[in-house]
């Protein structure tokens, strides 16, 4: 069965090439969007400036690609599997940005 059928007939519904997603023509508006597989990430996550880093937590994290059907803006969603403890969701241009930054801040951290 192909996941990638005609049922919303906007010019912009046609899936990318990274849409892992079931489309079908009874599909809620709301829930009419395209995402990408997910990539899963081990995490740790904490609060240095409050909490001693004993109290750091590991978590599994998913990253996907998500765009909405009648959009051409895509985003890169980033939450923990089970939980609220990481979520951060931003467009490609402004994951690009933060790319940037840690890879500087990593950067000075091993200097």
């Amino acid at each position: 069965m192909d996941h990638h059928t005609a049922a919303i007939p906007s010019e912009h519904d046609a899936c990318p090439r990274w849409c892992r997603r079931a489309h079908v023509a009874h599909d809620h508006p709301e829930d009419r969007h395209h995402q990408g597989r997910a990539v899963l990430v081990a995490a740790v996550t904490g609060h240095p400036t409050l909490e001693p880093d004993e109290d750091a937590r590991a978590v599994s994290v998913a990253a996907r690609l998500v765009r909405r059907t009648d959009s051409e803006l895509t985003w890169i969603e980033i939450l923990a599997e089970e939980s609220h403890e990481v979520r951060l969701v931003v467009t490609v241009e402004s994951a690009r940005r933060l790319v940037a930054a840690a890879q500087s801040l990593l950067t000075a951290a091993t200097a």
